[in-house]
């Protein structure tokens, strides 16, 4: 997370650049402001969840799982997630302890196990995604239309800009 109270101003980013021209002062400013915003609003999503005795990979992993009612092997959950599987284990194991998740036997390999929700998994999911979708909407607020598409194409631009990076590294 990007836990700075302030970012510097352009100024100090232009300082701190010095004469390289690959760097855009208020290209940098801006992606510092996205991170400052983003990390603000996952520590309050985080407490959110953590009143709710969740947290948000469990709360995503559940909503992975109530879409899928016919269960998911946990290295498809992984996949969905864009995590490890060691990461979507842990995930996994916490669930389960909660009596939120269950598994059972796939048809096709009864070595197999896939993972679905429990009813009571699915109850505090259903409990949770719309008090959820109400904060998500309470932190960013009201806009314009104009202005939400405009939101959206930059956050897709950066995202494939993102994964352009990461298969050309």
């Amino acid at each position: 997370m990007f836990l700075l109270k302030e970012i510097p101003d352009k100024k100090a980013i232009k300082a701190a650049a010095g004469d390289d021209k690959n760097v855009d002062a208020s290209s940098v400013s801006s992606v510092l402001g996205i991170l400052k915003a983003s990390s603000d609003m996952l520590v309050e999503i985080e407490k959110f969840f953590s009143e709710n005795n969740l947290s948000l990979s469990r709360y995503t992993a559940l909503s992975l799982l109530s879409s899928h009612p016919e269960g998911l092997f946990p290295y498809e959950l992984a996949d969905y997630m864009g995590i490890s599987r060691a990461t979507a284990s842990s995930i996994i194991k916490g669930l389960e302890t909660a009596g939120y998740v269950g598994t059972v036997k796939s048809g096709d390999d009864r070595r197999m196990k896939k993972i679905t929700a429990t009813k009571e998994g699915l109850a505090i999911y259903a409990s949770l995604v719309s008090r959820f979708y109400a904060l998500l909407n309470s932190l960013f607020g009201s806009y314009d239309k104009k202005d939400i598409k405009s939101v959206n194409i930059v956050m897709k631009t950066i995202s494939e800009r993102v994964q352009n990076y990461k298969n050309n590294s």
